[in-house]
């Protein structure tokens, strides 16, 4: 299995958004969601598991903010840390961050 450099991982994204046409958002929640799948394979079942993710800035901050989510609707006891300032965050992972706090999974 190979894996992508951030640099080609940016270059792909890019291209998404840029050339293709898909919202980074949309990029963002299947990211996290993708991701949540394989946490919770791992876990083997998310349901009253205790889970503790740390966010930073940036979109892997936000993708992070998607996962969290996945995890608490599916019942995991998420907490989320934040290691920079709620108003540091923009963006996509703004969004992201705002619609884990209106569900009250903050």
């Amino acid at each position: 299995m190979k894996s992508l450099s951030r640099d080609e991982t940016r270059r792909i994204d890019r291209c998404a958004i840029e050339t293709i046409g898909v919202p980074g958002a949309v990029l963002m929640e299947n990211a996290g969601r993708l991701a949540a799948d394989e946490i919770e394979k791992f876990l083997g079942g998310a349901a009253g598991r205790p889970v503790a993710i740390v966010a930073g800035a940036g979109n892997n901050g936000g993708d992070v903010f998607v996962i969290a989510r996945h995890l608490a609707m599916r019942g995991a006891e998420v907490a989320t840390l934040l290691v920079t300032s709620p108003e540091s965050i923009s963006g996509d992972a703004a969004i992201n961050l705002n619609i884990l706090r209106n569900l009250g999974c903050d």
